[in-house]
């Protein structure tokens, strides 16, 4: 009888071991996923990006929330909000950030 135990114990540690192993596998998984992210967002925010931003479209200010997958992107004239929209869009998209939405709000007040 305790021969059975043992064999029967032994299955149930290697099927623990084998459980423990795969939730480990799948928490690292995401954790790798999470770095190609901040990754992207490093790379968003070095200054050639913000500066070309800056000199194009009167960028000012950015700001990235991964939390709720949003970029804001402050400019200083309403005429370059468009081009301001689609020069981040492809930035995002080209850093597997698709999900993001993005807000561009243009501090020019003035209506054209």
């Amino acid at each position: 009888m305790e021969k059975l135990e043992v064999i029967f114990m032994k299955k149930v540690i290697i099927g623990l071991c084998i459980v423990v192993t795969g939730f480990i596998l799948f928490i690292a998984q995401d954790e790798f996923e999470g770095n190609d992210t901040a990754n992207g967002i490093d790379k968003m925010f070095s200054g050639q990006i913000f500066d070309v931003a800056q000199e194009k479209f009167t960028v000012h200010a950015m700001g990235l929330s991964p939390e709720e997958k949003v970029l804001t992107v402050r400019i200083g004239k309403t005429q370059y909000k468009e081009q301001t929209r689609k020069y981040f869009r492809d930035i995002l998209d080209s850093h597997g950030m698709e999900s993001y939405e993005l807000e561009v709000f243009p501090d020019d007040l003035t209506l054209k």
